[in-house]
């Protein structure tokens, strides 16, 4: 019995590994290891109050699922002093069959608010959707904040277009 038992054990964890090397097929239209991505957004915020920004990013995608690239940002708030930014991100994608490329990812920069500057950071999640091949729409819940006095953090929607270098 006890022979059986082990080499039932056996049994299930090697049919345990055979499945996590089988990896999910990938969509073509997905970007692959030395694609680049450059992007042109706005954004809808949510909080602190009313703004215009719009932001650029280039970056290359290191492998399918990690992306680094630089980002400069530009807002100009109702009733405030105008903002530009420019920073680094790391995006980390989730590719699967679907047209739809879903990530999580990072911020760091510098920020300029009105004469005094800062450190910023921030977190984002977001989807790309790809149209083909090289034109992607992409949407993003984006938080940002600095460490500049008196600077409020922002939560925000963006929206925009990549067209992905291959």
């Amino acid at each position: 019995m006890r022979l059986l038992s082990k080499a039932a054990l056996a049994a299930l964890l090697a049919l345990g590994l055979a499945t996590v090397g089988r990896a999910e097929p990938v969509n073509p239209l997905l970007p692959v290891t030395g694609t680049r991505e450059v992007s042109v957004r706005g954004i809808f915020q949510f909080e602190p109050g009313d703004l215009f920004q719009i932001d650029g990013r280039y970056g290359p995608f290191l492998n399918p699922n990690l992306q680094v690239g630089a980002e400069f940002g530009y807002r100009d708030p109702e009733g405030g002093d105008s903002t530009t930014s420019l920073g680094a991100f790391a995006n980390y994608h989730f590719p699967g069959a679907s047209a739809t490329l879903p990530y999580v990812g990072l911020f760091l920069g510098y920020v300029d608010a009105g004469g005094s500057d800062g450190i910023g950071y921030g977190l984002q999640a977001g989807v790309k959707h790809f149209l083909n091949s090289t034109v992607a729409a992409n949407a993003e819940l984006q938080y940002r904040d600095s460490d500049e006095a008196g600077a409020e953090n922002s939560i925000g929607i963006v929206f925009g277009l990549s067209i992905f270098l291959r």
